[in-house]
């Protein structure tokens, strides 16, 4: 409660522009990198070579985001979690987080090694082309190419838990939560606590 005697919502404090950008540019690119391996062959007429070439080339975007969403992270810190919020559940918020970043920062590079492993050829959005990391293995990319498939279920499940969160605070708690990732969601003011 502030000294005027009004409650202060959580959402009364937001990610800045450029946060909900990293967050959603990199939401869409997460959902395409699923995409590009759950599709069946030949959906909208693209090959499974094509998807592999697809996946290759969005995984490196997703690292590059990461990086500089971790450096936005640094120097502009996320607005404090509801005063209300008991102290497990921002430890597990805050782990979430972290562990976001953790996985959507080594799980590029794992994928960049095996394919550079396999020989195969990985870019920035098809636009850039990228160096191998290692030399062509088969043996050392079908090992690092597991841990990367165990890490993108690990993803998942992190995002299930991330997902409920949101759910919890946008239709349990409805304390505003939710509402500081929405680019253009309007903050509605603090209320009376009387």
């Amino acid at each position: 409660m502030s000294s005027s005697g009004t409650i202060e919502r959580a959402d009364t404090q937001r990610y800045d522009g450029v946060a909900q950008s990293f967050h959603w540019l990199v939401v869409l690119l997460v959902v395409a990198q699923y995409a590009t391996k759950w599709l069946p062959n030949g959906f909208a007429s693209l090959s499974e070579e094509q998807l592999n070439g697809w996946h290759l080339a969005i995984g490196p975007a997703v690292l590059l985001l990461m990086v500089l969403r971790l450096a936005w992270r640094f120097t502009h810190p996320a607005p404090p979690p509801p005063s209300d919020l008991p102290l497990s559940l921002r430890i597990v918020s805050r782990g979430t987080h972290w562990l976001f970043y953790a996985i959507l920062i080594v799980l590029p590079v794992l994928g960049w090694i095996a394919a550079s492993g396999y020989g195969a050829s990985v870019s920035l959005l098809k636009l850039v082309p990228l160096p191998a990391l290692i030399a062509k293995d088969k043996s050392l990319a079908e090992s690092v190419g597991n841990v990367h498939g165990v890490l993108a279920w690990a993803l998942l499940a992190v995002i299930a838990l991330h997902v409920s969160g949101a759910l919890y605070h946008g239709l349990v708690k409805q304390d505003g939560v939710i509402r500081r990732m929405i680019p253009g969601a309007a903050n509605p003011r603090p209320h009376s606590s009387t």
